[in-house]
């Protein structure tokens, strides 16, 4: 697959899912071409400053709060557990994928992966006070 046409997949996947936290946001789709996944990069696309801090954590550790059913879930709350899974394993093809955590409070969280030379991934924000 391109990176477009792995884009266009998780821009399909994510399209209305809001990823929960203290506030809700929506999954936003992007392709970095040309880019090398590291922390410079992440900085520099976001245009966050070089201060800003950064937490890496896995995809497991990111989606285990929303693709884990509870017992109290209704018919509609499985299915978007079940959109989330499907989502996770979309994002789980890329290459070297990682998730960065950028701020304090209002989070800016970047999802990325490899494919070929582009970077592909989905941006959202949570907020934790």
């Amino acid at each position: 697959m391109t990176a477009t046409e792995i884009s266009d997949r998780l821009t399909k996947l994510s399209e209305g899912l809001l990823f929960p936290s203290e506030s809700e946001y929506p999954l936003e789709p992007f392709t970095w071409k040309s880019a090398t996944l590291n922390r410079k990069t992440i900085l520099t696309q976001s245009g966050k400053p070089a201060k800003t801090p950064i937490k890496e954590i896995s995809l497991e550790e990111l989606f285990a709060p929303v693709v884990t059913d509870q017992d109290w879930f209704e018919d509609a709350d499985r299915e978007i557990a079940q959109r989330f899974r499907d989502l996770q394993t979309a994002i789980a093809t890329l290459e070297n994928v990682q998730v960065f955590r950028l701020g304090k409070v209002k989070i800016d969280v970047y999802i990325i992966g490899a494919i070929g030379n582009d970077l592909v991934g989905l941006k959202t924000t949570v907020v934790e006070t």
